[in-house]
């Protein structure tokens, strides 16, 4: 409620190589969502590191950072 799109979603492994980027979308749009892969293969269980930059319907721009798990 009161995300207007997002702007900028990143996910990055612990090394830092950006592993999925997605720019200027609805925040429902699961075709838009990362599945857990990189270049097309599954990756292994670990925690990756997003960024991800909203607008809100004010047009007032956010960032966020955290992490992600992938289990098993």
């Amino acid at each position: 409620s009161g995300i207007f799109t997002i702007k900028r979603f990143k996910v990055f492994s612990r090394w830092g190589e950006v592993i999925f980027e997605q720019n200027n979308f609805n925040a429902n749009d699961l075709s838009k969502a990362w599945d857990g892969t990189f270049k097309g293969k599954k990756l292994n269980p670990d925690v990756y590191i997003y960024t991800v930059d909203v607008m809100c319907e004010n047009f007032t721009v956010l960032s966020f950072k955290g992490n992600i798990a992938l289990i098993k």
